[in-house]
């Protein structure tokens, strides 16, 4: 039976962020000694401003330029550093000095940074493509594909959808936003968290409910986009924090930003977590489509089901269209991948 989560208490924090830490257990996890050691994520987005003063720039252990071949770590836009600090800051050396007392979900990981994405927000398909063949070559064990503040203005196609597939056959956990159109709903998630395999995560507010611009998903077959979703892969498979996230901005910055792709970087720190626990599920350890599967299966079982049970509908697992399997559990799910 799952335990009711007390979001009401986290509203009133006295660190930054500190409200979606403990809505999805990040903090129990932490408390564990588990910092994503080990693990390596490839993030997919505008670039990074590597010397931020939360950031170690030993973090950052490979760099790729698709938008201007530049040598050097830079970001023109924005979004990709404030990706970057909710996975990756260090929390301990500008608090004092800025008011902010950062940390990031996966401080010790360490990140494959591709920038696919120019300073407008726009990408191409070969371009996200080759991106995530990279990450994989790079011996990324997950893949975030935060891309933009507006990921449903991306443009992908088959390439991209390819270059997923392969990823996800050899055993790389990929997530990605669900999508911001929640106010003017085209009725599905964006295309490359539609994917089989792939974790969508949509938004919620501080209050635990979801965030009006969070995308909601289409479960029946749609002739010409995608069969009948079914377990574990309804979409959004999953809700995590996604409103008003403070965290790094270029030249040394602080933004408070809101969208899917914060929520999808909090579901990709967790599972950073989670592999540095079990390394078993590791990229190179498991065995790939059926590996992902058990780790979103767990996921989706010890969810917290918010807004209330009675929306939520399914035999095995329940699910809904705006909340999917709902809040991610990150020290639930730790629990039951031990069993």
């Amino acid at each position: 039976m799952l335990s009711v989560v007390n979001f009401s208490g986290c509203l009133n924090s006295e660190t930054t962020n500190t409200w979606a830490f403990k809505a999805i257990q990040i903090d129990k996890l932490q408390s564990l000694g588990l910092d994503g050691t080990g693990v390596v994520i490839g993030v997919i987005d505008t670039g990074v401003y590597r010397d931020h003063v939360e950031f170690d720039k030993n973090t950052f252990i490979v760099w790729r330029d698709y938008v201007k071949d530049a040598k050097q770590p830079y970001d023109d836009n924005g979004h990709g550093t404030h990706i970057m600090g909710i996975l990756f800051s260090k929390g301990s050396i500008s608090g004092p000095i800025s008011g902010y007392h950062l940390k990031g979900v996966c401080p010790n990981a360490r990140a494959v940074v591709v920038k696919a994405v120019s300073e407008l927000g726009e990408a191409d398909d070969k371009d996200v493509a080759a991106a995530i063949d990279f990450c994989v070559a790079q011996g990324a064990d997950i893949i975030l594909l935060s891309l933009a503040k507006n990921p449903e203005t991306i443009n992908v196609g088959e390439r991209t959808q390819q270059s997923c597939e392969d990823a996800l056959k050899k055993g790389v956990f990929i997530v990605a936003p669900a999508g911001d159109d929640g106010k003017a709903d085209d009725g599905d998630v964006n295309i490359l968290a539609g994917i089989p395999g792939v974790i969508a995560v949509g938004s919620i507010q501080k209050n635990g409910y979801i965030s009006s611009f969070s995308s909601k998903g289409n479960q029946a077959w749609v002739p010409g986009k995608h069969a009948e979703r079914t377990d574990p892969n309804k979409k959004p498979e999953l809700i995590a924090p996604g409103e008003e996230i403070i965290s790094t901005a270029p030249n040394n910055g602080y933004l408070s930003s809101s969208g899917t792709s914060q929520a999808a970087a909090y579901v990709a720190g967790v599972i950073a977590l989670l592999l540095q626990a079990y390394p078993q599920y590791k990229h190179g350890n498991n065995d790939g489509l059926n590996s992902i599967n058990k780790i979103k299966e767990v996921l989706a079982e010890t969810a917290y089901k918010t807004g209330g049970t009675d929306i939520y509908n399914g035999l095995i697992l329940t699910h809904n269209d705006r909340y999917g399997y709902g809040v991610i559990q990150a020290y639930k799910a730790y629990i039951e991948l031990g069993r």
